[in-house]
């Protein structure tokens, strides 16, 4: 759903406000003077209904649920260019990431290419299925190159696991 259509008739509700600065531990939106080095840097800006700079600001101001049924928090992708770029210790990212769980709480609809996603990466450890290439009538995949076998996450994690018991 549009950001747009859900604040045409929004009010600031200063209780999610008082929430979101509850998860931001000893961070401070109020830091925040909107100078946009944030958005400047941002990955997703292209993606953004909002400017990471603007979702901070609407934060701040107490518009957090209406951002929390938005999907606007979820084409983020964590690249912490923001948390690099404020001067003031008050990155968006900081924010987003108490939205999105202040949304996970309230089970608000996350979607589904982020689920999908999150789904991949905790399976094979890699946003991106494995592909089999082609060049010209040729079809190649990481064995026939002679690659080395990616492991799974659950796979690396055995095996450190197990290193860290022999080393004891």
């Amino acid at each position: 759903m549009s950001l747009v259509d859900l604040m045409s008739m929004a009010k600031p509700n200063l209780e999610s406000r008082a929430k979101i600065f509850s998860k931001l531990k000893g961070r401070d939106l109020v830091n925040c003077f909107q100078c946009i080095k944030c958005t400047s840097g941002c990955t997703a800006l292209k993606l953004l209904e909002l400017k990471p700079h603007e979702i901070e600001k609407l934060a701040n101001l107490g518009f957090v649920d209406e951002l929390v049924v938005s999907d606007v928090l979820w084409t983020c992708v964590t690249c912490l260019k923001c948390v690099q770029r404020c001067p003031q210790k008050a990155s968006p990212y900081h924010v987003i990431m108490a939205l999105r769980n202040l949304a996970v709480e309230k089970e608000a609809k996350i979607p589904e290419a982020f689920m999908k996603a999150v789904s991949q990466i905790l399976e094979t450890g890699m946003a991106e299925a494995y592909q089999k290439i082609s060049k010209g009538t040729e079809t190649f995949d990481r064995e026939s190159l002679k690659l080395p076998k990616i492991c799974s996450p659950g796979e690396v994690f055995q095996t450190l696991f197990l290193k860290a018991l022999e080393e004891k």
